[in-house]
């Protein structure tokens, strides 16, 4: 028997799980009622399952009259079913009875659920710094080389041999005997401190380095250097919005453009939105209502606990082979020590996640705030941000409510009241956590998250325990055996603390968060009395380089250039995008002035919401389809398999991979507001520029010579409008007088109107193809009907 934590004594006898209540759910389900009135109940969970009450202990309805006397017979299958929004292990009953005198026709089908877990889920970020070289030696960072953001100078040497695996390795990185490790340098420094500040975390002024040992193939010493007692920074806090509600705000609540798919895995509905996100969409499935009802615009708190700076392991790569038996073995294991001793930031969470869903919403905003700052690239799919999860789950009690009217709240009403308390109590017995290893994709994320909790939820029910462990995740194609696209595996028993054996790093010292350290000059400072530069050097760093905030930014983009809130969304969430939308911005207007085409209210509405829609339809349509084509990948693994498609949701596409700078963009889309070029031709334009920065893919920004001005480009293809008066009027002309055409020319001077209107356009068809296209479309009218 479980019994949950309410704060009634006589209350307490009756708040017992669904699984000890049985067949006693009725009785005590009234009994409950009346006591409440005495002292209501603050437990959490039991608020969740005053609609399973009603499920649980409604009868079943038959179809035939009440004086039918025919026999009956009945079938009932039951499962575990996981809601994703809610995080709560359903079981699903389905019972289906006909009658022995009726035909097949006359059977009734009935579904009930009860609510039996809920989902408790920790998360700790592993994001390695952006940093020129590793955190303890000399060699340097290596990055992808198909991946390698064109934008970004070099300021270390980035050759062929460093991307290699094992071809930056420092002798300190394999523990080769004798080695020492360097200081702490400081753009290190400068990276953890801007991490922490961004997650709202307080910063100590001194922090330690210790060893902490276990052995494994990719740790060569024997150790890690971390600070789990000494950390960099404690008690942070991020508020962020569910991975599915962050999607429907995004894409808009009205939006139904959505392709339905069937047949995908074991869910018989599904819907598939245009990145290829799944989304369960049951007719059944009423939590997916209450939480779009409840919960779609209320965000969740995550507490940081704390953030600790470390040594990056190895990578470990393995070959398999499938075994006569269809069984799969590894047969040889390959370790690359590039990302050995990289400086990393493990940012570790308290338990206050309670779906799948909120740990992927929480992991998307913490990367996109790394991302903001500049401290880490957030490129999971190359290991540069990965996630462990810490999944148990906790019994779910029976009954709650304030009010005496329960019978009349309904099911979204008592869903909102339970997501308000989620931290008031949790229920004893709430399960051993199980530490899932380095997921690197959202969608992982997702499907780890629910394979644990159904794992975990049917161990429950056999009372079988779960155990301390550590796993893996395995991706594999979505089949009727492998509905989620893969599956945990046992790696190692969990241990504790003391079995890591912790000691203090005798080669280094702690780390002193000071002016010397920060490198803070002088005249830097001078803004600030000495008292204050003496006590809050921290402080002071953060808010000199600190940059804007990604709700400022949107919100400057939307107040100053008169953008929409989904256009300023997108811009914001690349960072190095506003600079580029601003920078082109400036130079577009400079470039109509020059024109002498400086109208107020083009340059102040129409002239932004151009180089926007320039900067997020084309552009960033160009990065995406040119990461997916040249194997950069991102992070294609779905939870339904045969998705080729590159998600911005799952992968940054960012302006980073491009070349394309503010002046050139500005410049393209002043073309387009001067009538020099259409925006076909500017699209053509913006193509062949965007391809000719793969040929030059390992220069910089600063070589501009590289690269060709788009009026250059327009010239060299013969893209440019003809909009001559006295070019077009001689076109015109040669195209009307043509002999070819002399029946039109007389059924336009003794035909009707609409007869004249064909004709007209048939003119105009004529001049487009004369002048290859670049014949400015209205003045040619005029010109044509003349």
């Amino acid at each position: 028997m479980i019994i949950c934590r309410c704060r009634c004594l006589a209350l307490r006898r009756y708040c017992f799980s669904l699984e000890s209540l049985g067949s006693a759910i009725a009785p005590r389900h009234r009994r409950h009622s009346r006591l409440r009135r005495l002292s209501p109940s603050r437990c959490y969970y039991s608020a969740l399952l005053t609609t399973a009450a009603r499920a649980a202990t409604a009868q079943p309805i038959s179809p035939l009259s009440s004086s039918s006397s025919a026999s009956s017979s009945s079938s009932q299958s039951s499962s575990l079913r996981y809601d994703r929004d809610t995080g709560i292990v359903f079981l699903e009953t389905k019972t289906e009875a006909a009658s022995a005198s009726s035909s097949s026709s006359d059977a009734t089908r009935q579904q009930t659920r009860r609510p039996l877990y809920q989902t408790i889920i920790g998360i700790e970020i592993h994001a390695q710094l952006d940093v020129p070289a590793k955190l303890f030696s000399s060699a340097p960072r290596t990055t992808t080389a198909t991946r390698r953001p064109r934008r970004r100078r070099a300021n270390y040497d980035d050759d062929a041999s460093s991307s290699r695996p094992n071809g930056s390795v420092h002798a300190y990185d394999i523990a080769f005997p004798g080695s020492l490790p360097a200081p702490v340098s400081r753009h290190v420094v400068h990276s953890a401190i801007l991490a922490c500040a961004v997650l709202n975390c307080d910063i100590s002024r001194v922090s330690r380095f210790e060893r902490k040992h276990y052995f494994y193939p990719d740790l060569p010493s024997g150790y890690q250097i971390t600070q789990q007692r000494w950390p960099l920074a404690r008690d942070g806090m991020v508020v962020f919005l569910p991975h599915r509600a962050g999607q429907l705000l995004k894409k808009g609540e009205g939006n139904t453009a959505k392709k339905r798919r069937r047949g995908v895995g074991n869910i018989d509905n599904k819907d598939v939105d245009d990145n290829n996100n799944v989304n369960i969409n049951d007719d059944d499935d009423v939590s997916s209502r209450h939480y779009e009802t409840a919960n779609v615009h209320h965000p969740v708190t995550l507490r940081i606990e704390r953030v600790q700076l470390e040594q990056d392991t190895g990578k470990t790569t393995t070959t398999t082979a499938t075994e006569a038996d269809g069984t799969t073995t590894t047969t040889r294991s390959y370790i690359d020590y590039n990302r050995a001793g990289c400086a990393l930031i493990e940012i570790v969470s308290h338990p206050d996640l309670r779906s799948a869903n909120e740990a992927a919403g929480a992991v998307e905003r913490i990367r996109a705030l790394l991302r903001h700052v500049g401290s880490c690239d957030g490129r999971m799919e190359e290991g540069s941000l990965r996630c462990d999860l810490n999944v148990s789950i906790a019994p779910i009690a029976l009954g709650y409510n304030d009010d005496d009217d329960d019978d009349d709240d309904d099911d979204a009403k008592l869903y909102l009241r339970a997501r308000t308390r989620r931290g008031e109590y949790l229920p004893p017995n709430t399960g051993h956590r199980v530490e899932v290893k380095n997921l690197n994709s959202l969608r992982q994320i997702i499907a780890a998250t629910e394979y644990e909790a159904l794992r975990q939820s049917e161990l429950a029910r056999r009372d079988l325990p779960t155990g301390r462990e550590t796993r893996t995740f395995v991706v594999k194609p979505t089949s009727p055996a492998h509905p989620l696209g893969g599956e945990t595996f046992c790696i190692r028993a969990k241990g504790d603390a003391i079995d890591y054996r912790f000691v203090p790093e005798p080669d280094l010292p702690p780390l002193i968060l000071d002016k010397e350290t920060l490198g803070i000059e002088g005249k830097i400072m001078a803004k600030s009395s000495s008292a204050a530069l003496s006590s809050c050097p921290i402080q002071e760093y953060v808010e000199r380089f600190m940059p804007e905030s990604i709700e400022s930014a949107r919100s400057r983009l939307v107040s100053d250039y008169g953008l929409t809130e989904d256009v300023a969304q997108v811009i914001t969430s690349d960072p190095p995008a506003i600079a580029l939308f601003e920078e082109a911005l400036t130079f577009a207007r400079s470039e109509l002035r020059s024109l002498n085409k400086s109208d107020d209210d083009e340059s102040q509405t129409v002239l932004p919401t151009m180089v926007a829609n320039w900067l997020c339809n084309d552009l960033f349509a160009l990065i995406k389809k040119s990461a997916a084509r040249g194997g950069g990948g991102g992070e294609t693994d779905d939870i339904n398999d045969g998705s080729n498609a590159t998600s911005t949701l799952d992968h940054p596409i960012s302006v980073e991979y491009s070349t394309m700078d503010g002046k050139r963009l500005g410049a393209l889309v002043a073309m387009v507001a001067n009538g020099m070029l259409t925006s076909s031709m500017a699209k053509k334009v913006l193509a062949v520029m965007f391809d000719e920065e793969g040929e030059n893919r390992e220069g910089d920004i600063e070589s501009s010579c590289r690269y060709s001005h788009p009026n250059a480009v327009a010239e060299k293809h013969g893209w440019c409008v003809v909009s001559d008066w006295d070019v077009l009027v001689k076109l015109c002309e040669r195209v009307v007088l043509d002999p070819q055409n002399a029946a039109q020319r007389e059924q336009y001077k003794f035909g009707d109107e609409r007869k004249r209107w064909k004709i007209n356009k048939f003119y105009i068809g004529k001049v487009m193809a004369a002048s290859n296209g670049n014949a400015h479309p209205e003045r040619s009218v005029g010109f044509c009907v003349g």
